[in-house]
């Protein structure tokens, strides 16, 4: 061997040995403490925002306890870090309350079927987590007034909540269209719903999915029709505030860890033999058998066992929720059934 090729030698295995102490280093590295995590903790509850009389997302039942799909979400988040499910305060917020709540601290999360738009991220201070739920913007009309299509409604009256993408949204469908609505503009969800139902709007629109629940709630569905046609296509799911990237980390990867459970046939009735028993590599990072997922976002092992354990995979927290109220899938089916759901790799 030559004097070069052994200085060379020498040098790649001087760099290869400082990668490794680097990597080690990094390894060896607590991860980030997160604020929002701590405080949880010193607490004792997850808070959060969900919206009030919103089925299949958020509603109290008869018993005052709520229900839904986010619901259910945030039960997941308290499991996840507190080791308790029911360790979770529900903060009722509308249109308007909701951001400033969360940039103030008063919640934790913000849920309430809010959409990933640009500028809720750009301008205030609020970062989407990943969505729990694909929808699109619906109209609901008065059997009554014989419309079948949306551009029948031309001059219609419009009950939309205010600063919401449903009112955007329907404003920049109407100026493509060349169809006039006139906006009657109420912040409480009850309100709105109320002043629909009074006649005093002749259409009430929000998502497909709300307007379905509002429908199938009535005495007399068959008063309302909901139109074919909707207007976007929106992601929805939790938002938290920005600068807490350790918080951001648990919230994505709780919701992810209930997707990957129903790709990989855990269920809220096996999670703990399969936590126990499972030789797939996947499922045993996922439960904590083996790999270090839990600990890299500050939680212990068996934070996703918790999860899926207290509400189930994805499918059965759908199966919970929205299907008696008889809605397909549709977008919300896993990826390789037709849908958009899915969990990137939990290593």
């Amino acid at each position: 061997m030559t004097g070069r090729a052994r200085r060379s030698l020498l040098a790649l295995g001087a760099f290869c040995a400082g990668l490794l102490a680097t990597e080690a280093a990094f390894a060896a590295d607590p991860p980030a403490a997160s604020r929002t995590l701590n405080a949880i903790r010193e607490r004792g509850s997850v808070i959060c925002g969900v919206q009030n009389d919103n089925p299949p997302f958020s509603l109290p039942d008869s018993q005052g306890q709520w229900r839904g799909l986010d619901v259910d979400s945030c039960r997941a988040l308290a499991a996840a870090t507190l080791g308790d499910a029911s360790k979770v305060t529900i903060r009722a917020v509308t249109g308007l309350t909701r951001f400033p709540s969360l940039q103030s601290g008063e919640i934790d999360v913000l849920f309430g079927s809010t959409t990933w738009t640009t500028t809720r991220e750009s301008a205030l201070g609020l970062v989407f987590a990943g969505a729990n739920y694909y929808s699109g913007q619906g109209f609901l009309v008065h059997s009554r007034l014989g419309v079948k299509t949306l551009k029948e409604l031309d001059g219609a009256s419009v009950c939309v909540p205010p600063g919401s993408t449903t009112e955007l949204i329907m404003q920049d469908w109407a100026r493509k269209n060349n169809v006039t609505f006139r906006p009657v503009v109420i912040d409480d969800p009850n309100q709105i719903q109320s002043t629909f139902l009074s006649g005093r709007c002749d259409v009430f629109t929000r998502d497909l999915t709300g307007l379905s629940g509002f429908r199938a709630r009535q005495q007399r569905p068959e008063d309302f029709t909901l139109l074919p046609e909707f207007i976007s296509m929106e992601p929805l799911g939790p938002f938290i505030r920005k600068g807490d990237d350790g918080w951001l980390d648990i919230v994505r990867w709780t919701q992810l860890a209930l997707l990957a459970a129903e790709q990989m046939d855990i269920t809220a009735a096996n999670v703990r033999e399969q936590a126990g028993s499972a030789t797939n590599p996947d499922i045993r990072r996922l439960l904590g058998a083996e790999g270090e997922v839990g600990p890299s976002m500050g939680l212990d092992k068996a934070w996703a066992a918790r999860a899926i354990a207290a509400v189930g995979n994805y499918g059965e927290v759908w199966q919970r929720n929205v299907a008696p109220m008889g809605l397909p899938r549709g977008n919300n089916r896993l990826w390789d059934q037709g849908g958009l759901m899915y969990a990137p790799p939990l290593r």
